[in-house]
């Protein structure tokens, strides 16, 4: 199925280049990046790109794309797939402060070599199980770069993972902790589009129910949420009891050992938006003028934070005076983008930006500009999908159970 998985940084440097069936010449690069070149984000991009000889599949995380190589057809979802699987996993094992840079891919590059040969086994997914991967590839760490060091070689085990033969393949058999925890984080992506008129012209919620399962035996997790009737195009992890879900919309599952994500899901038609953006933004000879208000609104009485304002300016703009009573303003003479950072909304003020843009004279817009916003509300749901209930069976101890919720914005945009 795969060919071939390339790495590539956001500069247009390949990092890793894996090949399964021959090699493929580097000009398949050449040709996706051409095309990327032609979009001004990566995110613009289409994820699939025929080509005469061969099919470009692709995800952007982190910076990275990761490139995958295709001659025939076959199912391209499956791929994408496969290739957030290879990003998360390299995260779990690489990853530094949830992100995942180019420095820490070169470091471990060998690793990364080795983590794809069991992650894909003549271009299919084969191990795609971190418990499993754990147990065959050992995560690095500093006593394993000591040994590294000492013997020029990778801790890897020639037995098979026991839980391979297992009814229960994702999870790690005989697992033991001192302080038995399990946490569920509910996070939900807001993606909205206001109109000129500040009408609210579309709206969906993207989540997802992630879990860091630090429990020790086998235990059976029970997890109901509140209006599982909101819930569309829901994707389930392995674990869950398909049938019992598919009956009474209950999660009932085996959790996997360490973090994993259990559902994700969409919600549509939300009206609770925690902020407003009003912007007015008018062109004369010459110029134009700018100005934008931002605030809370709904019933959330948890503070809005990290609250950014992206606006494109004209790319004619010659110079521009733009001042904010809250926050701080940051403008890109390349790219002509004006980032406005608040930050958390205050109580006392709403926060405001106005200023002019100087025009050469002959100018005449063809488009208005599209603002997008970025922000972060916690202990709030969008979608007021929220866990009503969590039992935990087939074990002795009692163990600690947390619940956190975190709003954020997907695609946000503003029209003015």
């Amino acid at each position: 199925m795969i060919e071939t998985v390339f790495i590539i940084s956001s500069s247009g440097e390949i990092l890793i280049e894996k090949h399964w069936y021959g090699k493929i010449k580097r000009t398949a690069c050449e040709v996706f990046l051409e095309q990327a070149a032609r979009y001004e984000s990566r995110a613009e991009l289409p994820p699939v790109i025929a080509t005469p000889k061969f099919y470009l599949i692709h995800i952007f995380r982190y910076g990275l794309s990761f490139l995958a190589v295709v001659k025939k057809d076959c199912s391209a979802l499956l791929v994408v797939e496969t290739l957030n699987s290879i990003v998360d996993t390299f995260l779990e094992y690489f990853g530094r402060d949830d992100k995942l840079t180019e420095l820490v891919l070169r470091e471990n590059f060998s690793l990364v070599y080795q983590v794809l040969d069991e992650m894909i086994d003549g271009g299919f997914p084969s191990t795609m199980e971190l418990n499993q991967l754990k147990e065959m590839i050992v995560p690095p760490s500093m006593a394993g770069k000591m040994l590294r060091a000492v013997t020029g070689g990778f801790q890897v085990l020639t037995e098979m993972p026991k839980g391979a033969l297992s009814k229960i393949p994702w999870r790690r058999s005989e697992v033991k902790y001192v302080t038995n925890e399990v946490y569920f984080d509910v996070i939900e992506a807001l993606d909205c589009v206001f109109s000129e008129n500040q009408l609210l012209e579309s709206s969906n919620v993207y989540g997802s129910v992630r879990c860091n399962c630090q429990l020790s035996d086998m235990p059976d997790l029970t997890l109901n949420l509140t209006k599982p009737a909101l819930l569309d195009d829901v994707s389930l992890h392995r674990c869950v009891r398909i049938h019992r879900y598919q009956r009474e919309k209950t999660l009932s599952f085996v959790p996997p050992d360490g973090k994993f994500t259990l559902m994700t899901y969409r919600v549509r038609g939300i009206t609770k938006i925690p902020i407003y953006v009003r912007p007015n933004v008018t062109f004369r000879a010459g110029g134009a003028r700018i100005h934008i208000m931002v605030g809370t609104k709904g019933d959330s009485a948890q503070p809005v934070t990290d609250v950014s304002i992206s606006i494109p300016l004209p790319k004619a703009t010659l110079t521009s005076t733009l001042s904010a009573n809250v926050g701080t303003i940051k403008q890109d003479q390349i790219t002509k983008v004006c980032r406005w950072v608040i930050g958390k909304i205050p109580n006392d003020r709403t926060p405001e930006l106005e200023g002019s843009l100087t025009l050469p004279p002959e100018y005449v817009p063809d488009e208005r500009p599209t603002l997008t916003a970025d922000f972060a509300v916690k202990v709030y749901s969008a979608s007021g999908i929220k866990v009503e209930g969590l039992a935990i069976r087939n074990v002795k101890y009692k163990p600690f159970k947390g619940v956190r919720i975190l709003t954020k914005a997907g695609k946000f945009e503003i029209r003015t």
